[in-house]
This record gives structure tokens, sequence and C-alpha cells, in this order.
């Protein structure tokens, strides 16, 4: 993991959350969280995560289940400090790797069913995707060996498409975001489209391809 690299992210997503800062909060999440006061702003969020983690959390994932594209972008600045202290740890991930994964687990978590330390599930979780595709990649340099069709992003996504679950726009997206480890700003220019719709295309279209993984399994394995 390159300090440059590590940097540019950082700046990048610190950037990002300093211009949101100052925003007051929306509405629903007055009503989502006790926590969460009339005179909150966005920057005012991380604090209320560290007084109370899990429901802070738990509302934001909620709100972000619900469509909600900022909730998991106060999420994920929230978890910062703990992927740069994970990647800082890993000499064969970077910090990209692990914001991409948690991007990934945050837009997937349940809710419900686990409502109790999801700070460090969420921590945890994207970890195991990390190790995941690194595994995913040691068996793909390996010719004999078919593995998993969905390990590969590439294809998954452009069998979504084939397939109606996801349109081209969304393709192109993920791909920004997840294969070629963009942040959402980043991704956004390049795009021409603000790092909030990034975010929300990201989520919109994960759960989507999470939904059809059996139908999409079958497209590729055949």
């Amino acid at each position: 993991m390159t300090r440059h690299g590590l940097s540019r992210t950082l700046q990048a997503l610190n950037a990002e959350w300093a211009s949101l800062g100052h925003t007051p909060l929306p509405t629903p999440w007055l009503f989502a969280h006790d926590g969460f006061g009339a005179g909150d702003t966005l920057g005012d969020v991380l604090r209320r995560v560290r007084e109370q983690p899990d429901a802070a959390l738990l509302a934001l994932l909620t709100l972000h289940r619900d469509g909600d594209a900022v909730a998991a972008r106060a999420i994920i600045q929230a978890m910062v400090p703990k992927m740069v202290l994970m990647a800082g740890r890993d000499a064969r991930a970077t910090f990209d790797d692990y914001l991409a994964a948690l991007w990934l687990r945050v837009a997937t978590y349940p809710v419900e069913r686990r409502p109790r330390a999801v700070a460090a599930n969420l921590a945890l979780d994207a970890l195991k995707t990390v190790t995941a595709g690194r595994r995913a990649s040691r068996w793909a340099a390996l010719p004999a060996h078919r593995g998993d069709p969905l390990d590969d992003a590439v294809p998954v996504l452009a069998a979504g498409v084939r397939l109606g679950i996801i349109d081209l726009r969304t393709q192109r997206t993920l791909e920004a975001v997840y294969v070629e480890r963009r942040t959402s700003a980043a991704a956004a220019r390049v795009l021409g489209t603000s790092a909030d719709a990034v975010r929300w295309r990201c989520s919109k279209g994960i759960r989507a391809l999470r939904a059809a993984k059996g139908e999409l399994w079958l497209e590729l394995a055949g």
C-alpha cells in the first residue's frame, strides 16, 4: 500500500465530506434515530456514531436501504479510520481495496439480523471480502480452474446487462467503482454525474445483482 495512493484517496474522501459537513440533516434522519437532533448537520453525524455506535449506524443503514445515498456516505466516513488501520496492516491489499469492500458491505448489511456490534461487523465483513477477492485472483491465474463465475465482476456486470437486471449506465458506474477502484467523487467526474448519483446507482445495482445471483450464475456457467 503506497502512502501516495492512500493519501490521494483519503484527500478525496475528506474533501467531499468537508463539502457536505455544514448541510442540515435531512428530515427523515430526525425520525430515524433519537440521537440526531434538529440542529445537527452532517458534520455532527460522526460524533453521534461515536456516542451511540449501534443505534446511529443502524439508523443510517436503514436510511440507506430506503434509498438515501448520503446515509451510506456517512457510514463510510465513520469507518474510514478503521479501514486505514486495516489496510496499513495488510501488505497485499490497499486502502482502496478495503474501501470498495466496505461500500459493498454497507449496501448489503442485514440490519434486522445483525443489530449489535455493527461497526465491528462491517469491518470484519470488509476484511472477508478483500480476502475472498485475493483468493479469487489466485484461482483465476490457473487456466484449468473454473471457480465460481460470480467471482469476476466484469463478466457478472455484462451478464447483468444481457439479462436486463441492470442497464448500461449502471454497468459503467459499477465498473468505475468496483473494477477501476475509483472513489465516488472520482467516478462522478469520469461519468459526468454527481457523487451521490454514483453511490445511489451502485447501491441499487448491487442489490439487483445479488437478488438475481442464481440467474447470473446459470448464465455465466452455461
